[in-house]
């Protein structure tokens, strides 16, 4: 199973969803958790909805959840706890699970801290791969695809390609995670 992560920037980039939606090749199973949208969870949800549509119209088997539906993710004492049989249940049948960063906080639906639910997802469910894409679809550092494991692998990257911070400190965060674009992320 592959972990995606597509930021806020990506989000609001309609190149980067047109070519994310249309360029999924792949019969690995994966996981989708998007950012924040907006600053509400109105927004986010309507994000959340979108993208599935999208997908459906694609003709990418895919479902899509905000974190706090069926219980998918849930805070406990400040630590996310991922419901991993569900997760896995719901990728049986399908190719792509999308979840968006809504949690129950007591009774209210609140944003949830999407890089901290990632890595929840990672601790409890086998990952291969997880991918963060760069802000720029066509960025030449995503077609190497990076793997970054250290700072010191953002500090290379970054002498060359500054434009691409953002996404190295997000992977730099996540490691090890690859750097792509959406048009070889399922490579």
């Amino acid at each position: 199973m592959k972990l995606l992560f597509i930021s806020e920037a990506n989000l609001r980039d309609r190149l980067f969803v047109r070519d994310f939606i249309h360029n999924i090749k792949t019969k690995d199973k994966l996981l989708v958790i998007h950012d924040s949208f907006g600053g509400t969870v109105k927004d986010t949800r309507f994000v959340t909805k979108r993208l599935s549509s999208l997908l459906s119209e694609a003709m990418v088997y895919n479902n899509a959840f905000v974190a706090s539906q069926r219980g998918l993710f849930a805070e406990e004492e400040g630590k996310y706890i991922v419901n991993s049989s569900l997760i896995r249940k719901l990728l049986y049948p399908i190719q792509l699970l999308l979840v968006g960063p809504i949690i129950k906080r007591g009774k209210e639906e609140v944003l949830a801290d999407p890089l901290r639910m990632m890595r929840a997802a990672r601790e409890a469910l086998d990952i291969d791969n997880t991918v963060v894409f760069a802000g720029n679809p066509l960025s030449p550092l995503a077609n190497r695809k990076p793997l970054i494991q250290s700072q010191d692998d953002v500090n290379h990257w970054k002498k060359a390609y500054e434009e691409e911070s953002k996404a190295l400190e997000l992977a730099l965060s996540l490691q090890p995670a690859t750097v792509a674009s959406p048009m070889n992320f399922w490579k």
